[in-house]
Formats: C-alpha cells, sequence, structure tokens
C-alpha cells in the first residue's frame, strides 16, 4: 500500500499541470456519474418488467419497459463515450504540460544536475514515464468514480433485491481483496528496478548510435550487440518479474466471480421455490452482483495500473522538485553587463561539495575589459574548468569572481550568458539550415551581419561554394559539414550574439594554422572592446594576445607575454620549440 500512497502524492502534486484541463476531467467525470446511474438503473427496470408487466402478461408494459430501457440504454453509451473522450483528453494534456514543465526544469539545471540524473534517465522520464503518467490519469479520470459507485449502489440494490444472498460477497470480496495485494507486494519493487533498468537500455542505445562511426572503424559490433543483449536480458526479466505476478490478477478475479455465480445461483434457486425470491428480482440480483464484482475487478485494474505507474511517475516529480544546483536568487534586478572585466580573487573549485580534491586552487587573475588572454597549460591542468566559471556553468567553491565589476551572482544567468559567449571544441550544431543555426544566437540577425560574422569566422567561402548557400541543411548535430567547418561556424554563431566576453576553448583545433590566424585577425578587427579567452595547446594561437597564463595542475602556474615566458617559463619554452621544430605552421 505504501507504492499507492507514493503514487498519491507524486499524482497531487502534479495536478497543478492539469491547467486547461481540469474542465475536461471534470466533466469527464460528469458523464461518468450520469453513465454509472443510469447503468444501476436497467437491472432493477428490468427486474420489475418480469415481476409486473411479463408475470401480469401485459404487454403494453412491457413494451413501455422495454422503450425505457432501450433509452437508458442509448444514453448510457453517449454518457461513456463522452466521459471516455474527455478522459481521453485530460491524460493527454496532463502530460503534454507535465513534459514541457519537465523539459523547462532541465534547461535550468546546472551540469551537476544532469549528471545526477544522466542523459538516459531523462529521456525515459520525458518519453515512457509520461505514458505512466497519461494511463494513470486516464484511468483515475475514467475508472475511480465508476468503481467506486458503482460497488457502492450495485451492493445496495443487491442488498434490497435479497439481503440474505448478499451475505455471499462477503466471501467473494475479501478473496479477492487479499489476493490483489499479496500479488502487488510482490510486484512493485520489480515495476521500480524496471524503470531504472530501462535508463540503463537508453544508455546502451544512446552510446551506439551517437558512436555508430567509431564501432564501424574498430569492428565492435558483436561486442556491443552482447552488451545490448546483456541489458534487454535484465530488461526482460524484470519485466516478467513484475508482469508475471500481475497475470494471476484476473483468473483468479474470474474464479471468484463465477463461485459466486454459482451460489447465487443454487441459493437463489432455493429462495424461489421456498416462494422468498421472485424471479425478476432473482435476475436483477444476479445482474447487480455482475455489476458488483465487476466493479471490484475494474478497482484491480485501476489499482494495477496505479502501481506500475507509480515508480514512472514518482522519478517525474522528482525531476519538477529538484533544487538545481545553481540558482538565481542572489541576482539584482536590472543588473547589466557594461564591460568584459573579469577578476578571480583567491578562487578554489571542486566538482563535488564533499570531496577533498579541488580541481582549481587560489586563483588570483585580472583581465581587463577589451584584453586578450592566451590559456596554455597540460592535458588535465583545468584549463576548461576556469573559463566555464566565467558563465556560471559551475559555481565557484571559494573565494569570489566579478565579472564586469560586480559579482558573478549578481547577474540574471540569461544575461550573463548571453554577454559571455563559450565556444568548445565540440560545440554542437542543430538540425536545420545554416542560417537557422547562425540565427540561433541572434533570431533578428540580418542576412548582412550573417554574412560579416562568417566571413570573420572564415566559413563564408566554404558556406557560398554549397548549393544552397545558407539555405543549405544540416543533419542531427550539423552532419554534412567537416569538423573544422563545423567549429567555424560556431564560431560564427558566437559572434552574432555580440558578447563582452568571447572566450575559444579548442575550438580552432580542427583548422590549420593559416586558417587559424585569419580567424584571430579576423575577430582582433571585430571589435576592440571585446574581451578574449583562447584556450590552445598551439602557441601560435597567441600571436595577437596581450598576456599568456600558464596553468599546471588547477593553478596558475605563471603569466607574461610570449618573450618574458619563454625566457622563464620551461613549460612554454618547450612547447614552442616543439610546435616549432615539427613544423605545425606548415599544416
Amino acid at each position: 500500500m505504501e507504492s499507492i500512497k507514493e503514487f498519491n502524492r507524486a499524482f497531487a502534486y502534479l495536478k497543478g499541470h492539469l491547467g486547461e484541463f481540469k474542465k475536461t476531467r471534470r466533466k469527464s467525470q460528469l458523464f461518468t456519474s450520469l453513465e454509472t446511474i443510469l447503468e444501476l438503473l436497467i437491472p432493477a427496470i428490468m427486474g420489475l418488467t418480469l415481476n409486473t408487466a411479463v408475470y401480469n402478461k401485459d404487454l403494453g408494459l412491457a413494451i413501455k419497459y422495454g422503450i425505457l430501457m432501450v433509452g437508458l440504454s442509448l444514453l448510457t453509451m453517449f454518457f461513456g463515450m463522452q466521459a471516455t473522450k474527455n478522459a481521453g483528453l485530460t491524460s493527454s494534456g496532463i502530460a503534454a504540460n507535465t513534459r514541457e514543465a519537465e523539459f523547462r526544469k532541465i534547461q535550468t539545471f546546472a551540469f551537476e544536475d544532469l549528471e545526477y540524473f544522466g542523459v538516459p534517465s531523462l529521456l525515459t522520464r520525458l518519453t515512457s514515464d509520461m505514458q505512466m503518467l497519461a494511463q494513470s490519469t486516464f484511468m483515475s479520470t475514467r475508472f475511480i468514480i465508476k468503481t467506486v459507485v458503482m460497488a457502492l449502489f450495485s451492493f445496495v440494490f443487491a442488498f434490497r433485491a435479497s439481503a440474505k444472498l448478499s451475505l455471499i460477497f462477503l466471501v467473494g470480496v475479501p478473496i479477492l481483496f487479499i489476493a490483489l495485494m499479496v500479488i502487488t507486494t510482490y510486484a512493485i519493487p520489480k515495476f521500480r528496478a524496471a524503470r531504472y533498468q530501462y535508463d540503463k537500455l537508453n544508455l546502451v542505445v544512446e552510446e551506439n548510435l551517437n558512436n555508430i562511426r567509431v564501432i564501424k572503424a574498430f569492428v565492435r559490433k558483436k561486442y556491443e550487440l552482447d552488451k545490448f543483449g546483456i541489458q534487454n536480458e535484465e530488461m526482460f526479466k524484470l519485466a516478467d518479474g513484475s508482469q508475471g505476478p500481475m497475470s494471476f490478477v484476473f483468473p483468479i478475479a474470474n474464479v471468484v466471480l463465477f463461485a459466486t455465480f454459482v451460489a447465487i445461483t443454487y441459493f437463489g434457486g432455493i429462495e424461489i421455490i421456498e416462494g422468498r425470491l421472485g424471479v425478476g428480482d432473482l435476475i436483477s440480483f444476479n445482474m447487480y452482483a455482475i455489476m458488483l464484482l465487476g466493479a471490484f475487478i475494474g478497482m484491480t485494474m485501476v489499482l494495477t495500473t496505479f502501481m506500475s505507474a507509480s515508480p514512472g511517475v514518482t522519478r517525474v516529480v522528482e525531476v519538477l522538485t529538484r533544487e538545481t544546483a545553481l540558482d538565481n536568487k542572489e541576482k539584482v534586478e536590472g543588473a547589466d553587463l557594461m564591460d568584459g572585466s573579469i577578476d578571480f580573487d583567491n578562487v578554489s573549485f571542486k566538482y563535488e561539495e564533499d570531496s577533498d580534491a579541488y580541481q582549481l586552487e587560489n586563483i588570483d587573475l585580472h583581465i581587463k575589459s577589451g584584453e586578450s588572454i592566451g590559456i596554455l597549460g597540460p592535458t588535465g591542468s583545468s584549463k576548461s574548468t576556469l573559463v566555464q566559471l566565467i558563465p556560471r556553468l559551475y559555481d565557484i567553491s571559494e573565494g569570489s569572481l566579478k565579472v564586469g565589476g560586480r559579482d558573478i551572482k549578481d547577474y540574471d544567468l540569461d544575461i550573463l550568458r548571453d554577454r559571455v559567449s563559450i565556444v568548445l571544441q565540440k560545440n554542437t550544431l542543430f538540425s536545420g539550415t545554416i542560417a537557422e543555426n547562425l540565427r540561433w544566437a541572434d533570431e533578428s540577425a540580418s542576412d548582412e551581419e550573417i554574412r560579416l560574422a562568417a566571413e570573420i569566422a572564415q566559413a563564408h567561402d566554404f558556406v557560398s561554394q554549397r548549393h544552397d548557400g545558407y539555405d543549405s541543411i544540416l543533419g542531427q548535430g550539423g552532419s554534412g559539414v567537416s569538423g573544422g567547418q563545423r567549429q567555424r561556424l560556431t564560431i560564427a554563431r558566437s559572434l552574432l550574439k555580440k558578447p563582452k566576453i568571447l572566450i575559444l576553448d579548442n575550438s580552432t583545433s580542427a583548422v590549420d594554422t593559416k586558417t587559424e590566424t585569419s580567424i584571430m585577425e579576423g575577430i582582433d578587427k571585430y571589435s576592440k572592446d571585446l574581451t578574449k579567452i583562447i584556450i590552445s595547446q598551439r602557441v601560435s594561437s597567441f600571436k595577437y594576445v596581450d598576456r599568456i597564463i600558464i596553468m599546471d595542475e588547477g593553478k596558475i602556474a605563471d603569466i607574461g607575454t610570449h618573450d618574458d615566458l619563454y625566457k622563464r617559463n620551461k613549460i612554454y619554452r618547450q612547447t614552442y620549440d616543439i610546435q616549432q621544430k615539427g613544423g605545425e605552421d606548415n599544416e
């Protein structure tokens, strides 16, 4: 029963997402009530017909009762259709509203939140878990009132027809209830485990499809098939473990139903023979018995749906009620980033609050607005982590970080990230035209602005050579362009934001040094007031920077110009000499 309570708490929270579908829910409940009342009247009229019209051989009265029952049946059908239609609208509506609310919530998540749930799990919660919500909403809207009202009134009417025969229900109903509790108690943990196994299965599929080129290149198809097979087999076992016990519910219900009818027929026959019950009363009682037991079977179906849906619905609520790792509570209304100055004052950072391992330690760095900074360092020196603190993709753990002269938490996240543009090495394009991808930064950007940004990023030439130019269609993830072309398009997109701070995080790694130099020259001419931070493993990338930062093991090892660092810094000198001797400029 704890799973039912858990479901009720989750569903009560999600009712707030009914929105405009509250009316359709009320309509469905109204039509369901009318449908149920009319269904309950029909057996009483049938019993009355047999006891009066048929018994007295009054054909006219029998016809009147017959017409009445046909009319009630047609009304019952109409009310039932309306109830089902509105219940369907309600279930689809709450799923759509909740899915949108969940997607909006995910957009506010910090990286820590995304890592907590995992992408495959979030996909499951947005899709199949949402189907569970829709299904359970339909059942609750359409059948809870129907089964409760039907069970209550059919028992009352059956009791009125024969109090003695009604005692049979005191045997059948408890057996049905106990069987349901035993079966669901065993099945619910399996349902919950199956939802989490769904996440694991999605992870395997997602990784396989995203990395299909690597899999084919390394001829690892068999390995991937075996990996999928293991997860799929586990999914099958859990599904069988949950659905298997539930398959006993309806056979047990049918046994109870038929046994009840046998008992009613036997004891009812005795009542008729001894003159204590009329034939019409027995038929009426049988119909109410069918309704009563049918209502309990309906309750069983509703409870079964709730129990199987409970883990999925609860998982949806987990996302919606998650307190994001990054909040905007300290923002100052109207605060805008006026310049591109950046001040790190004794900043330290670690990914996990309880961890002793710091990725960045005691960072003291002051960058003037309009200054160009290069960052060099070995792999794992936390170069990318440092710059990701500036648009507040992560929150600092200790110290103070100011941008534009204000504490970074003073800014609304949207405003801050709009003014700080970061281009990652693996930045993504989306399905759609090239122009649509570039306008992703500024929907109102003119064709001339798009062309200028593309020219600076050295993308205009290859785009104009395509058959449809800027209207060329790109596939999912920007498929249809090379890695270097993708990087140039993402740089152009970032320039269209007209940022105060531009961060290039290894974002020219897939282009040759000649093209890279042209890009850097173009950006430098584009805006003298733009603060530029360039992370690269190529020293040639720092040709136009004012200062170069050397990072090592999460700390700033040195800062200076090229000449100063070449004289005094071993890491910089070795890197420069190796690249010069390697003839990198001949790429």
